[in-house]
């Protein structure tokens, strides 16, 4: 075999032996796949849910009377063994309705004006019938009466200071424009012993 030839063979044994590696390293690599994942967020926002509303119906209801409302008179007083009582009665003057509830304000006045502030006054039952029932709601309109009762004692202990009055003042709320009871004659209960009151009564 001439050098020619034998330069060719080499030459094919090369590009095979070359073309038969290249296939056998592609074949045998591992394919590598790259794989991206999404991944999606869902947020979910609560709803606003409002709160039931609750509606409160209050029954209307008449007002409690004041003393602009009434007059007031005197219409007697009694006493025995030392303890005096007496009574005044309230009407109604001005339209309409309102609500007597409550125990009346007293404050006792002298002759020349002066307001007795030394008085101890107490809420009571302990009097004679119909002045001795408890507190109960009235509903007085135009033309109604309404009476009350106080009780005290004229007998004087000591030095005790038993003022002369003439005028009960009767209020039906604290600050209130007071209803004026003159008496035909004075009355004097002793301070120290106080003034017993009774709740607003039907005449």
């Amino acid at each position: 075999m001439n050098r020619a030839v034998r330069a060719v063979l080499i030459v094919v044994v090369l590009v095979v032996l070359v073309t038969v590696g290249r296939h056998f390293i592609h074949a045998n690599t591992p394919t590598t796949t790259t794989t991206t994942t999404s991944t999606s967020t869902t947020t979910s926002t609560p709803s606003s849910t409002s709160s039931p509303t609750t509606s409160t119906t209050t029954r209307a209801s008449l007002t409690t009377c004041r003393g602009s409302q009434f007059t007031g008179v005197n219409v007697g007083s009694e006493g025995a063994a030392g303890t005096g009582y007496d009574t005044m009665t309230l009407t109604k003057v001005s339209s309409g309705s309102c609500v007597v509830d409550s125990y009346p304000l007293v404050t006792l006045q002298e002759a020349k004006g002066v307001v007795e502030s030394n008085y101890k006054t107490t809420d009571s039952t302990n009097f004679p019938a119909p002045a001795n029932a408890g507190v109960t709601a009235r509903t007085i309109t135009v033309g109604q009466k309404i009476s009350v009762q106080i009780r005290y004692s004229d007998v004087p202990v000591g030095t005790e200071a038993c003022p002369e009055v003439v005028q009960v003042n009767l209020q039906f709320v604290p600050g209130d424009t007071s209803v004026p009871v003159v008496f035909p004659f004075p009355i004097s209960p002793c301070v120290g012993e106080g003034i017993s009151v009774s709740p607003f009564y039907a005449s």
